[in-house]
């Protein structure tokens, strides 16, 4: 059957599963919402399809994205070579694409202008470190998604992948204006987000995409990093831990020689060296496998002053 649009096919199964909207809103929405929706007056957020998914057994977020997102062709090439500066870390780049794509029809409204949003956040942290305005274009960016966005309520909501990077942005902005506990909520509200709906989610039909995998290790990661420098050493360990065991089932190796790095440095401030010594070996091993030349020569001078006791015999 063709829909019209997405609020069709959720009256068809809604009715199949002789739900009336009353029932189907319950702890989801209220009523008006789905009555809006399927009217076609009304587009589902991520959240929202997430958890219509779970009423209905089966995943509406990939058939949303399949059939009923309006996209063009110049939104689709735009929204790609964003994602390509992005991960190039080029900013003059992305600098280039914002001012070319920011001001076209197809980017002023949703997931596309999430991404002009996410740029210029990235822009105004990295190039010109005003965190303050970074995070002002964060959460412009999470408010076109979540419209209820708070720090606090961070692990009620499912969100894009888009909306995971700028919630991340905003963790690293708060923790660059030395707001260390709203960062740590915020870094711990994404873990939380992470774990719960792509890394174990409690539905089989929802599998983790590589930028959630990525995402995760990353998270893990800079966790480790925070409680290490606020002397919390069990929690750095057990994160840093969680992110190295995570890293090698999925066969990722993109963050794993930092990871034992960091490991390293939590042994030896131990002063476990033995299993320090190991440590160090596993990290150089990993960054030459890695090719990570500049990383491998840091760690071999930082060794001579800072690790002594991993270069006796």
């Amino acid at each position: 059957m063709h829909y019209e649009h997405f609020g069709m096919l959720l009256q068809e199964l809604r009715k199949k599963h002789n739900m009336s909207r009353e029932k189907l809103a319950e702890n989801i929405c209220t009523t008006k919402q789905i009555y809006r929706l399927e009217k076609g007056t009304s587009e589902p957020s991520i959240y929202l399809l997430h958890q219509l998914s779970i009423k209905f057994n089966m995943d509406l977020n990939e058939y949303y994205k399949m059939y009923f997102t309006k996209n063009t062709l110049v939104g689709l090439e735009g929204t790609k070579a964003i994602n390509s500066a992005i991960e190039s870390e080029n900013l003059d780049l992305i600098k280039t694409l914002i001012e070319k794509y920011q001001g076209l029809e197809d980017f002023k409204q949703g997931h596309n202008l999430r991404h002009i949003y996410y740029g210029k956040a990235l822009l105004s942290a990295l190039s010109d470190k005003d965190y303050t305005t970074s995070l002002q274009y964060c959460f412009q960016g999470l408010l076109i998604e979540c419209a209820a966005f708070q720090v606090d309520t961070i692990p009620d909501y499912t969100y894009s992948n888009t909306s995971l990077a700028l919630i991340n942005c905003t963790s690293q902005n708060y923790f660059a204006m030395d707001k260390q506990e709203e960062g740590m909520k915020v870094l711990q509200g994404l873990l939380a987000v992470l774990e719960t709906h792509h890394i174990y989610p409690a539905y089989p039909m929802f599998q983790a995409s590589p930028f959630a995998k990525k995402l995760y290790q990353t998270v893990l990661y800079n966790l480790s990093i925070h409680f290490f420098h606020h002397g919390d050493i069990k929690d750095s360990f057990l994160y840093v831990n969680k992110g190295i065991a995570f890293s090698t089932k999925e066969y990722s190796l993109k963050l794993l020689p930092e990871l034992y790095e960091m490991k390293l440095k939590i042994l030896y401030q131990e002063e476990n060296f033995d299993e320090a010594k190991i440590c160090y070996n596993h990290t150089l091993h990993l960054y030459k496998v890695t090719r990570k030349d500049v990383k491998l020569a840091a760690l071999v001078d930082l060794a001579k002053s800072d690790y002594p006791e991993v270069l006796r015999n």
